[in-house]
């Protein structure tokens, strides 16, 4: 530590004299003769060098009375000694402390006194830097610290002698300056240096290698008047002259040698060690990353040494070892670092996860628009996250690709109002520096309340007004309308009942069986986690009610041959469906969600025939409204069902039933309506897609669409729309694009590997604004799919701790396997991060 503090003191003080030339050196005897002249000095002008700053704990000690006194009037009790025969030589006190009386010789002494004073440490070592209050600490500090060792004063000698510039270094007679800090005395006496906090001069040599305490290594010199003489008298003592022999010789003595060649092996050994912990953790590394490659759990419930199985992390570890004899010797003799710990496994997490951070900061960085995709995604462990996605162009030499990155999780059981969402979000723009870039921004039906999805989109248009809201392609319609619906308490249970049923039939294949023979038909799966499509398995249950009540009652009368569990659900799911209250809501839901499917497939297929889409959004709102017309002829079709299969309502009046469910009924198209017309109210602003639909280039060649043009009028800031227009009628005319470009994608890929973006070049912006919004699918493979990968994750996730590093690191894992192909700047990158943490183990090489 106090090495370091060393080294890094000299560094800073010795790089100051680099703009000393050599025509300054003189001969010591005209520097004599010149530092005598009696006429005053020439007060310099210049600017001061940064001073040390290396400040650490003052020393305990402190200075007793007798020492002060020895040190501000030392001519009260002269000493035979250098130090004393130059403070003789001033022998009035003219300089008083006006708070304790005490008196100085000279004004520097005074104002290094005051400051004691004020609490500062006026007396830094000129050696580290470090800063003490009273002079008796630096010297205990001084006589205790710099016994350095022999590679400790190696290094302090390679960094120079510091020689600041000490412009507070002055002598003064009444208000006027008669003498000043000349810089070329540095040149004239090798041996002298100085200290910027302190103003005051030393000796080098004498500082490195003499025992003996005197002005040049202690306190610092400072008298001007007598400068000259005291060059002469310090430069004549054997003292100083043995420090210079022993400076100039340095390294070549055979103990100096012999220290060397020892501090050699030493770093040889040292080096050989952290080249062999650096390989096993490569080892550590691979293991981590193939884990993540196959999506399998690091740990398991129980991952104790006695436990048969320790993990695929630690077990896959041990199979390595198998066929490597340095890892298995390492793994069996290592205590300190045996790379196993859930500590090295969390660390070894969050370093990969910092390159993969850092690449896509690169991504975004070099990227012209992101859109933004906020998700709520509730875990097998039944923990509600808000999840962030960001969606952008990915630039590259051979070709262009649309890319969507998770970049975090976020719990927001506490507040999901708009004001505390749109407050993360933007906080993590901020931290990936791309809120000017954001063009988009989407959500799902449960990320925020439903009545304030309006006001969150708003407060991000504050912030960016051309960030417009859209409906997402990857956000399933009748799972964001179900995500709404659960603002009603009544749909609330019914859904995750519902879920419940699919996950019930799928989690047991003894089941399924049952289910297939009495149904002939499979439900479809629900996963446990919130966004998985219900909408087939609501419209299957409504279509085999019958049939489910069989098979729950087979379960039911035949308690031998089924676990618990089963039973108990089985008597739950039976009495639920048994109930017209949930005929009604499974016949409500089925007709809307035909409506909403058929839209659904539309603005997945049709995304980029924007006024069709328009129009289809138009039918389906009119449609679902249509049927509040309709429900005395829905009512009676519901009554029909209830009876033929015999269920029943409470026992209050038909007519205060069927008001009540009129008004449900009411309130979940009322829910419904509000939901589409606030995903799709401005979706006919994304007509400007339809400049960039390759499949009517021929056509729009002979007609060009001004309308669809001035569209982009919210982003008018990234666009000149004269040269925009002239770049897409020379890519409508062109054959060759025609023939070789069938999408937005492809067009990008074709003017990029024929490097002529710079040809059209706001067509070329166009075009990854167009694939940056996420209202199309065409653009994004389902396997890059970032909600999909999620999706995945979430859904096998146990609890294994560090939520987001964790996330990160399995959800963009082949982001990481393209990082990893470059292995050795991989590895490198990863250890950097790792060996940031206090580490038992070496690894970094001297």
């Amino acid at each position: 530590m106090m090495t370091s503090q060393l080294t890094r003191s000299f560094s800073v003080e010795s790089s100051e004299l680099s703009s000393i030339s050599e025509r300054q050196r003189q001969s010591l005897l005209k520097d004599s003769e010149k530092m005598s002249d009696p006429e005053p000095c020439r007060i310099k002008q210049e600017e001061a060098e940064e001073q040390i700053d290396v400040m650490v704990k003052v020393e305990s000690e402190v200075l007793s009375e007798d020492e002060e006194k020895h040190h501000v009037s030392e001519e009260k009790a002269p000493i035979k000694t250098e130090q004393s025969f130059l403070m003789n030589s001033t022998a009035v006190n003219d300089f008083a402390c006006t708070q304790c009386g005490k008196s100085f010789s000279h004004e520097c002494d005074l104002n290094l006194h005051m400051k004691i004073h004020a609490g500062e440490k006026s007396y830094p070592c000129v050696a580290c830097g470090r800063s003490f209050t009273h002079v008796s600490s630096l010297r205990i500090h001084t006589k205790r610290i710099h016994n350095l060792d022999f590679q400790s004063k190696h290094e302090v000698i390679k960094d120079g002698r510091p020689m600041p510039e000490l412009k507070d270094l002055l002598q003064t007679t009444g208000q006027k300056i008669t003498r000043s800090f000349q810089r070329d005395w540095y040149d004239r006496k090798d041996w002298l240096c100085g200290c910027a906090t302190r103003n005051r001069l030393f000796c080098y040599p004498c500082l490195l290698f003499s025992a003996c305490d005197n002005v040049w290594t202690d306190t610092g010199f400072c008298d001007l008047k007598n400068l000259p003489r005291s060059l002469t008298k310090h430069e004549c003592s054997a003292t100083h002259i043995q420090s210079q022999i022993a400076l100039k010789t340095f390294g070549t003595s055979q103990i100096d040698l012999a220290l060397n060649e020892q501090h050699k092996l030493n770093i040889s050994i040292h080096n050989a060690m952290v080249k062999e912990n650096r390989e096993v953790l490569k080892d550590l590394i691979n293991a981590t990353c193939f884990l993540a490659k196959q999506q399998l759990a690091l740990r398991s419930s129980n991952d104790s040494a006695s436990s048969s199985n320790r993990g695929n992390y630690v077990e896959l570890l041990h199979a390595f070892a198998e066929k490597d004899e340095r890892l298995a010797r390492h793994l069996q003799t290592s205590t300190l670092f045996s790379g196993s710990s859930n500590g090295i496994q969390n660390d070894l997490i969050e370093a990969m996860s910092h390159v993969i951070r850092s690449d896509i900061k690169k991504d975004i960085d070099r990227a012209s628009f992101v859109a933004v995709q906020v998700d709520e995604t509730t875990d097998a462990t039944n923990k509600a996250q808000i999840s962030v996605i960001l969606r952008y162009v990915a630039k590259s030499e051979a070709a262009c690709e649309v890319r969507e990155a998770f970049l975090e999780f976020d719990d927001v059981s506490g507040d999901r109002s708009a004001s505390a969402v749109a407050q993360y979000v933007l906080g993590v723009l901020e931290r990936y520096k791309c809120v000017d870039k954001l063009v988009a921004q989407t959500y799902d039906g449960a990320s925020v309340m439903p009545s304030e999805l309006n006001d969150l989109q708003a407060k991000i248009k504050e912030k960016v007004p051309h960030a417009m809201f859209t409906h997402c392609y990857a956000h399933k319609l009748n799972v964001v309308l179900q995500d709404s619906a659960k603002s009603m308490s009544e749909c609330r249970a019914f859904f995750k009942t519902i879920e419940g049923l699919g996950t019930f039939f799928n989690k047991c294949t003894k089941r399924t069986q049952l289910l297939d023979d009495v149904v002939k038909r499979r439900l479809p799966r629900a996963a446990p986690t919130r966004w998985s499509s219900k909408s087939r398995l609501l419209q299957t249950t409504s279509m085999y009610q019958s049939d489910l009540l069989t098979v729950f009652s087979i379960m039911i009368e035949n308690p031998d041959i089924w676990d618990n569990d089963t039973v108990i659900m089985a008597s739950g799911y039976e009495r639920w469906l048994s109930k017209a209250s949930t005929c009604f809501l499974i016949m409500a839901y089925d007709g809307i969600f035909n409506e909403t499917d058929a839209l659904f497939r539309v603005l997945q297929n049709k995304a980029m025939d924007i006024g069709f889409c328009c129009a289809r959004i138009r039918d389906t709102i009119g449609a679902v409204e249509d049927q509040r017309q309709e429900f005395k002829s829905f009512y009676e079709r519901f009554e029909q069902k209830c009876s033929s299969l015999g269920l029943t309502d409470s026992v209050q009046s038909q007519q205060l039933v069927r008001d009540e469910r009129k008004r449900l009924f009411s309130n979940i198209l009322d829910n419904i309506t509000a939901q589409l017309r606030a995903r799709f109210d401005h979706f006919s602003g994304l007509s400007f897609l339809g400049l960039v639909d390759c499949t009517r280039f021929k056509e729009m060649s002979k007609h060009f669409d001004d309308a669809k043009v001035q569209s982009l009028s919210k982003y008018a800031k990234f666009f000149d729309f004269v040269r925009l227009k002239a770049d897409l009628i020379g890519l409508y005319s062109s054959q060759t694009v025609r023939n070789e470009c069938k999408s937005p994608i492809q067009l990008l890929s074709f003017l990029t590997q024929k490097n002529l973006t710079q040809a059209v070049p706001e067509a070329t912006k166009l075009l990854q604004l167009a694939l940056t919004i996420p209202a199309t699918p065409v653009s994004v493979e389902r396997s890059s799919s970032a909600l999909k990968r999620l999706q995945s994750y979430s859904h096998n996730r146990t609890s294994q701790g560090q939520l987001t590093s964790l996330a990160i690191f399995y959800i963009e894992t082949e982001r990481l396997q393209k990082i990893k192909e470059d292995k050795e700047d991989f590895y490198a990158k990863v250890t950097e991060i790792f060996i940031q943490k206090e580490r038992s183990m070496d690894f970094i090489y001297k």
